[in-house]
């Protein structure tokens, strides 16, 4: 059997954290101890945020949290010092985690293959396996579905998109709905309907999907960009309605938060 490229690209350590500012503590401080602590943090997502090699977004958490971020390296050892340099800080000590994941991101295992796209050819646009038009078309497949690869393992998030809200999920492993004990085929195709849902929000939505099966409490981590809250209730609306995830599909806690910038940390927070 030929080695499938794909599996040679190895993804990348993503994790988010999401904190409560501990309030009481806060206000107990000297206006000395407030003040460095806020020049401190900033000076400090100012480097992070310009870090070459580091993605790393500020959050400001909606409703179950006040504070957080998403990070994404090639390297597992930056990401653990990242949390401690964070946590190292003045404000740090008045932050309380709420919730944290931990996940790299990945490329699909349902994603579509060149016999997939071979048999479509043939069977779907009659075309003749042996001509120029049938060869091309699988040429311009495969530069596709590796810049598709590409772009999950080594992702590049969006700049121009404020929300971002993520969850956790997993795949039914019940005695009356396992997804693991469905064959393969039935599961690609289930993940195929799921997928064809989510290219309907293409420009509205940016959805990364990062593995942490072995890594953290859940099998996956669902990342949606957004420029409205809208947009984001509508595409995880109608995702649920697919088989895949009304029969098969398990979800965390939803965390809502908006993007800032470093200098906007003191006015996002009220501190």
């Amino acid at each position: 059997m030929a080695e499938d490229p794909f599996d040679q690209l190895v993804g990348w350590a993503v994790m988010h954290q999401y904190f409560r500012i501990d309030r009481a503590r806060w206000l107990a401080s000297t206006s000395d101890f407030r003040r460095e602590a806020i020049a401190e943090y900033t000076s400090r997502l100012k480097q992070l945020t310009g870090e070459e090699g580091l993605q790393f977004v500020p959050l400001a958490g909606i409703a179950k949290s006040d504070v957080g971020f998403m990070a994404v390296h090639p390297e597992l050892k930056r990401m653990q010092r990242l949390g401690q340099e964070l946590a190292g800080t003045k404000l740090g000590t008045c932050l309380v985690p709420v919730y944290s994941f931990l996940s790299m991101s990945e490329v699909s295992e349902y994603m579509t293959s060149p016999a997939d796209w071979a048999r479509h050819l043939i069977g779907q646009q009659g075309m003749d396996p042996a001509s120029q038009e049938f060869a091309a078309s699988m040429e311009g497949f495969r530069k596709r579905m590796a810049h598709y690869a590409e772009a999950r393992v080594h992702p590049q998030l969006p700049k121009d998109m404020p929300i971002v809200c993520f969850y956790p999920m997993s795949k039914a492993r019940g005695e009356k709905r396992n997804w693991y004990t469905l064959d393969f085929d039935e599961r690609k195709k289930l993940m195929g309907g799921h997928a064809d849902t989510g290219r309907k929000f293409a420009g509205r939505i940016l959805q990364l999907i990062t593995s942490c099966t072995g890594i953290d409490d859940w099998e996956w981590g669902v990342t949606l960009f957004a420029r409205d809250l809208k947009s984001v209730r509508d595409v995880v609306y109608e995702m649920r309605f697919d088989a895949g995830s009304a029969i098969y599909g398990l979800f965390g806690e939803f965390y809502m938060a908006m993007r800032f910038e470093p200098d906007e940390l003191a006015e996002t927070l009220s501190l």
